[in-house]
């Protein structure tokens, strides 16, 4: 399966991580909502080995996104596009990715217009995923279900971008 990914809008501004207004914690998932991007909401953890992993909506271009930072991502350029594969056991997906900054993290984020690929992180316990480097990292998906359910119930509650 791919994911179909547009490349970035640069003209979205989009704030830091830490400056968002947070709408619930859910386990080691903290439920964030971003302003600039539609009131979008979206789910952010920080895992031991310093990544910082979300995934989310993207009300302006109806769709979500993922992204993953770490510290030691330095390769990584802000705007420099590449492709990202996902593998959930029998289940892969691929996309493109835009390097970005958060919190001074770098690392990339991949839009996605395929519901499916939400619906394998909610239901999965672990996922590897690679950049162009050909390294995989694999992180948990525990606590992923509760996660996904709160994001989009904080979807629902926020304000429509039509009636804006």
């Amino acid at each position: 399966m791919r994911i179909t990914v547009l490349s970035l809008c640069m003209c979205c501004t989009l704030a830091r991580a830490g400056d968002l207004p947070s709408w619930a914690v859910v386990g080691d998932w903290k439920i964030l909502v971003n302003e600039t991007i539609g009131h979008s909401c979206f789910a952010q953890k920080d895992f031991d080995d310093g990544t910082r992993v979300q995934i989310g909506f993207d009300v302006l271009r109806n769709g979500g996104f993922f992204a993953a930072y770490n510290v030691d991502w330095t390769h990584i350029q802000e705007g420099e596009t590449g492709t990202i594969k996902f593998e959930f056991g029998d289940a892969r997906f691929a996309g493109d990715a835009v390097g970005r900054m958060n919190d001074d993290l770098p690392g990339g984020y991949a839009f996605f217009d395929n519901p499916n690929f939400v619906d394998e992180f909610a239901k999965r316990n672990s996922v590897k995923f690679s950049g162009e480097s050909g390294v995989w990292f694999e992180i948990s998906l525990s606590g992923t279900r509760q996660a996904i359910a709160a994001v989009r119930n904080c979807q629902k509650e926020q304000p429509s971008v039509l009636s804006e």
